[in-house]
């Protein structure tokens, strides 16, 4: 059994998977949502547990945008809940490369207060250092109870070291500074691409997926930690919010290493929710992939754009799967029956009254 469930994360992240065993899986949680979705989301899957079954192998905070970190942080700080954890990855201040003048870090950083706290485990896989891909040698991988492998395909040093000048900046757009309140998140600014969020009634998508591309340089977002899970014969490779450049240099480094043409894998989860400027046509080229993960509920940044959900199709070739973790107004134009039955795809959204998507690896 290898399955994700993406939860309700508002436009956010919130990756529950759990493989194994079905009657007794292990469990990873990479991101927890917004703090607004954490109660729906979150709080309400851990509580469902017993209380003695609230152990993850790993949990995983991919980067500093409080779309993936603010639900993460509000666990560490719940001691209702009283989840444990096998480790903890996340690139905190001092594991960022210094610059020629180096920041100092912000006094009492709440996500590293949290972990240090509970004395929880802080990057032990790495030794304590960074989670990231050397510039040289074989890309790290990390051997999980019960054989599940995770291969770690970003982010490089460089995507690090651009992210320290910013770090005080954006931690406290994260929430992260106690000096500061909670803020809640600021909407970003992604610029429309001119004629193509409406081409009539029912995206076309070889116009959609052929737009001109203009790579995210957000450098929280390239700090991203991407993630390839192998378990019993199946894959899903999960990318956070990366830069498609990034992703794409693991991936050319990762089919080198195994002497193959292609990355197969047998679930994707589109970087950035499904944004235009983080889904290059090369990269969705380079994996061979018929199962597409988008998270988000569409709001601040209308993701998943229609560009991004254009170009999966087409470089899926033929009967690809689109799985949406919520149905909205800015997903919704993929349920059509013709556009399905013309560039044979299948689009899943919840059921209704139901939060998030469970979506089976491998079938």
């Amino acid at each position: 059994m290898f399955r994700i469930d993406m939860l309700p994360a508002a436009q956010g992240d919130a990756l529950w998977i759990e493989y194994g065993d079905e009657n007794a899986p292990k469990r990873i949680l990479i991101d927890g949502g917004t703090k607004g979705s954490f109660d729906e989301g979150l709080h309400a899957r851990i509580e469902a547990l017993p209380p003695d079954e609230r152990k993850f192998e790993l949990l995983v905070v991919t980067h500093i945008d409080a779309d993936h970190i603010d639900g993460a942080l509000k666990l560490l700080q719940d001691e209702t809940l009283e989840a444990k954890f096998g480790d903890v990855w996340f690139n905190g201040f001092r594991h960022l490369p210094e610059t020629l003048e180096p920041l100092g870090p912000v006094a009492g950083e709440l996500l590293t207060d949290a972990i240090v706290a509970r004395g929880l485990p802080w990057n032990d896989s790495f030794g304590g250092d960074a989670v990231v891909v050397p510039a040289a040698g074989a890309l790290p991988r990390i051997d999980l109870a019960d054989d599940l492998a995770i291969t770690v395909l970003g982010p490089g040093l460089e995507q690090l070291f651009e992210l320290r000048p910013e770090w005080e900046d954006a931690i406290v757009e994260a929430g992260l500074d106690p000096e500061q309140p909670l803020p809640e998140p600021e909407e970003e600014e992604e610029e429309p691409a001119e004629g193509l969020e409406r081409l009539g009634a029912r995206p076309n998508i070889a116009a959609l997926a052929a737009s001109a591309f203009t790579e995210d340089d957000a450098p929280p977002n390239g700090s991203s930690i991407v993630l390839l899970l192998e378990h019993d014969g199946k894959s899903a490779l999960l990318t956070a919010d990366a830069f498609p450049s990034v992703v794409l240099a693991g991936v050319n480094r990762l089919v080198v290493e195994r002497g193959v043409a292609r990355l197969a894998v047998d679930a994707f989860k589109v970087p950035h929710h499904g944004s235009r400027f983080n889904l290059s046509p090369a990269l969705a080229a380079a994996i061979d992939c018929k199962d597409f993960l988008f998270s988000s509920n569409g709001k601040q940044t209308e993701h998943p754009h229609l560009e991004s959900v254009a170009r999966t199709i087409l470089a899926a070739g033929q009967d690809s799967t689109l799985f949406f973790n919520y149905s909205t107004t800015f997903n919704d134009p993929w349920a059509d029956d013709v556009l399905e039955s013309q560039n044979s795809y299948a689009a899943v959204y919840p059921d209704a009254g139901v939060v998030g998507l469970a979506v089976p690896i491998g079938g």
